[in-house]
Parts: C-alpha cells; sequence; structure tokens
C-alpha cells in the first residue's frame, strides 16, 4: 500500500493518464475503435478529464503541500486547461480528426468536476 501513496506513483499515473489520452488522439478518425463511435464523443471527453484533473490533484497535494485546496485546484484547471489545448491542437496532425473548440470546453468542465470529486474522495479514503 505504500507504493501507492508514493509521490512517484502519483506523479507517473497522472503523465502516463495524459500519455494515453495523446495517444487515442494519435488515432487518425476513419480508425478510431467502433466502440468509441457508440459513445458519444463529448462524453469521454469529459470522463478523460475528470480522470487527468483527479489525478493531477492527488499528484499536486502530495508533491506539493504547501498549495492550499485553492492552490492546487486552480493549477490543475490551468495545466489541465493547457493539456487539453495541446491535445486538441495534436489532432489538427492526425489524418481526419480536427481540433474542436467544444471538445476543450467539456474538457475543462471535467477538470471542473474532478476537483470536488477528489476532494470528496480524500475525505472518505485515507490513501487517496
Amino acid at each position: 500500500m505504500s507504493f501507492l501513496k508514493s509521490i512517484a506513483f502519483k506523479r507517473t499515473t497522472a503523465i502516463g493518464w495524459y500519455t494515453l489520452i495523446i495517444l487515442g488522439s494519435s488515432i487518425p478518425g476513419k480508425k478510431i475503435p467502433e466502440i468509441f463511435t457508440l459513445t458519444p464523443d463529448k462524453l469521454i471527453h469529459c470522463v478523460e478529464y475528470l480522470v487527468l484533473g483527479f489525478l493531477l490533484m492527488r499528484w499536486l497535494t502530495s508533491d506539493f503541500t504547501s498549495f492550499t485546496g485553492k492552490k492546487s485546484a486552480v493549477i490543475v484547471l490551468l495545466v489541465g486547461a493547457l493539456c487539453a489545448m495541446a491535445d486538441e491542437l495534436y489532432q489538427n496532425l492526425t489524418p481526419n480528426r480536427t481540433p474542436d473548440f467544444y471538445d476543450w470546453c467539456l474538457d475543462v468542465v471535467g477538470l471542473m468536476i474532478s476537483i470536488p470529486f477528489f476532494d470528496f474522495l480524500r475525505r472518505k479514503i485515507y490513501w487517496i
């Protein structure tokens, strides 16, 4: 259980999750697995950035203990929104994919939801 509490693990999961998001954006538009065509695209964006925001909050509150809850929340929103923008712009380089402002907006909504979700779980589960 101490490995799950380590800052290295928390940092690696946040960076690893963002890497998976970018890898997903690397799939050409016509080659996206069919399972994703059945799910609303906007919901996927919201959920993947909800998870990223949660992982960023977990990492930042552990690694940078001087950050208050509000400071961590602002940093997660800024860093997460920049990551989402980079992801959307990266899709411009992928065949049959285009950046979408509304996808970015849903990414930010996911980040915003992740902050109170993280606070709630942190109070309930001590190892987060």
